[in-house]
């Protein structure tokens, strides 16, 4: 039950009565005192708004815009409005669109309501069941003693009150910019007065059991009183008793979508090369299912019967974190990092389009390579995708999503090509004092650790583009593993890690040829050139042959390679030389191979280089 309610407080003094005030302090999402339910029901004001969410559409990071409709009649003063005000809204992005007549202003506000009526309840004590039965007859027992006759009175010194106590603005849900005070008057009294034969005499109600009374009335009327206060959007038409629509939009935060993959991979030929008996698999290429569904977490508002458009893209709103003055809001509500706060805490950077690291794995693109193929995207028959403004949108059937609900959406099914690769990350680091092999890597997806691991590539046949998102990666229905899918344009390329290979193994020795005092002299410095050999081995245990990628930086300038390497130089990283010394007159050079090695065989690439060091 989502409100703050105080228990009921019947207070007594030996030489009276005093009011009690029923307090619970509501939020206007349900009635715990069932008031509500027998509060006569309210007509429709013709010039108020019924406004119905027609789509909400959802970016990754957390925002979404709202779209609504809704129409009404001009009053006198040519006024519309509507008490569905969101609660958060950015900057800028507060919309109200006419479709019918000129908004000539639109005003935010608060709105104040009083409401009164009287409901029957049951008599829970002593004075409570003598006020519903006053002048009936009736008896009792104080101690051993019986008594008969009249109900007279209570005894009470003032009439009842409502007393209410403000608490500012009390809201237990924290979803609701309304709040209201609800106030039930009771009555609560020490003594009343009986007529008997004998006279009339007041009775403590403490002291009576066993009250009969003929034809007793157990029930008894009680004044309720509610206070409410809320928001309120006015708007000013102009035109009296005129028919209008309009649309009103805002962007918010407190709803996001998050895409998510499973790869199941296969050993049949690729989906280009089906048909071409073994060329498929000479090429190496095979086929991948791909699925992708979408998990949307709502922490916003309820959205009944709504379709949802979720986007691929990077969204740019500068003024995402300030508040619209339309709302009424010191701040900008972002309940979903209080819900999800470690979902929230991977949206800035992890599951982004915008970084350039959450594309690496988009190295190159299909079409360049000349190929035409595409294949069939499997979408449910209510999704539709569109393209454009460097945004894609899926949009998804209509829903029902309450505040505080997750749902997982299923978005397509492809056939994709993919093949294995497996890549070799080094990093050497070299001394201003000696040379040394330097060995690292953990996911491939930056340079570390010296491993081989086993990737997938993918290939984008398909017309519609794949949003950064975890993805599991299958065998059939055996886990291979999970990794980050990075964002891939259609006819591009993406690498997926898989895991580190147990059948390639590979080691790198790094030593000093020979040193040469004096070799250069540079801003008034002399410089020794140091000259050295990187060998490098791969050994393949595997039973088939692999391709492989062995990329090789370090801190100094390549002068000869073998096996058709392909050198790049790059002007001088600390992040080359232990205790990030070294000298900016230094290259930092680095070294691509690709090959095939046959089973049983090595590949050993080797590297000659030079480095200047001070002396």
């Amino acid at each position: 039950m989502d409100t703050l309610c105080s228990p009921p407080q019947f207070l007594s003094t030996s030489s009276g009565v005093m009011i009690a005030a029923f307090l619970v302090f509501a939020t206007g999402v349900g009635n715990p005192l069932g008031v509500a339910d027998e509060l006569p029901a309210k007509p429709q004001d013709a010039s108020q708004l019924d406004l119905k969410t027609q789509r909400v559409i959802v970016f990754k990071d957390g925002y979404c815009l709202v779209v609504k409709q809704g129409s009404a009649t001009t009053d006198a003063d040519g006024t519309v409005y509507t008490d569905e005000v969101p609660d958060a809204a950015v900057l800028g992005s507060f919309w109200a669109v006419p479709e019918q007549g000129t908004i000539q202003s639109l005003v935010a506000g608060w709105v104040d309501t009083e409401s009164k009526t009287q409901r029957k309840v049951d008599c829970t004590t002593v004075v409570e069941m003598v006020q519903a039965n006053l002048g009936k007859t009736c008896s009792f027992e104080i101690g051993e003693q019986r008594i008969e006759g009249t109900l007279l009175k209570i005894l009470s010194n003032a009439p009842v009150v409502n007393e209410s106590a403000s608490r500012g603005m009390v809201a237990s849900d924290a979803g609701s910019s309304a709040n209201s005070t609800t106030t039930l008057a009771t009555v609560s009294a020490s003594f009343f007065v009986v007529r008997t034969e004998s006279g009339d005499k007041m009775i403590q109600a403490s002291s009576v059991s066993n009250l009969t009374i003929e034809y007793m009335n157990s029930q008894i009327e009680q004044s309720v009183t509610k206070k409410a206060r809320h928001k309120r959007l006015s708007l000013h038409f102009g035109q009296p008793n005129s028919a209008v629509k309009i649309h009103l939009m805002y962007f918010r935060p407190d709803v996001r979508w998050i895409p998510t993959y499973r790869i199941n991979l296969t050993s049949q030929p690729s989906v280009a090369f089906r048909g071409k008996k073994g060329s498929g698999q000479a090429d190496g290429r095979k086929r991948a299912e791909l699925f992708m569904q979408g998990e949307i977490i709502n922490e916003a508002e309820d959205f009944i019967d709504v379709p949802f458009h979720v986007v691929v893209g990077v969204p740019n709103f500068r003024f995402r974190s300030t508040p619209s003055p339309m709302v009424l809001e010191a701040t900008l509500r972002n309940s979903l990092s209080q819900a999800a706060p470690d979902m929230m805490g991977l949206s800035n950077n992890q599951f982004s389009n915008g970084l350039y690291g959450q594309r690496s794995g988009e190295f190159s693109s299909n079409r360049a390579m000349g190929e035409a193929a595409r294949t069939a995207v499997e979408l449910p028959d209510e999704l539709v995708g569109k393209g454009g403004n460097d945004l894609f949108v899926y949009e998804l059937a209509s829903m029902t999503l309450k505040r505080g609900q997750r749902a997982l959406v299923p978005i397509l099914r492809t056939d994709v090509d993919y093949r294995d690769i497996y890549t070799w990350d080094l990093e050497i680091m070299h001394s201003e004092s000696f040379a040394t092999t330097s060995a690292a890597s953990i996911s491939p997806l930056v340079l570390s650790e010296s491993k081989v691991w086993r990737q997938v590539e993918l290939i984008n046949n398909t017309d519609i583009p794949w949003t950064t998102g975890a993805a599991m990666l299958m065998d059939d229905q055996q886990p291979l593993a999970q990794e980050l899918l990075t964002y891939t344009s259609p006819g591009g390329i993406c690498r997926v890690p898989v895991t580190v290979s147990v059948d390639l193994r590979g080691k790198v020795d790094d030593s000093e040829v020979q040193r040469e005092l004096n070799a250069l002299k540079w801003r008034g410095q002399n410089f020794l050139r140091v000259e050295g050999l990187i060998e490098a081995e791969l050994a393949n245990n595997k039973l088939v042959p692999v391709p492989v990628e062995v990329r090789l930086r370090f801190g100094g300038k390549a002068t000869q390679v073998s096996d058709d390497g392909r050198i790049t130089l790059e002007a001088f990283r600390q992040d080359d030389w232990h205790e990030r010394r070294g000298n900016a007159i230094n290259n930092s050079s680095m070294i691509f191979w690709s090959q095939t090695v046959m089973p049983g065989e090595c590949f050993k690439p080797t590297v000659n280089y030079e480095f200047y060091l001070q002396h």
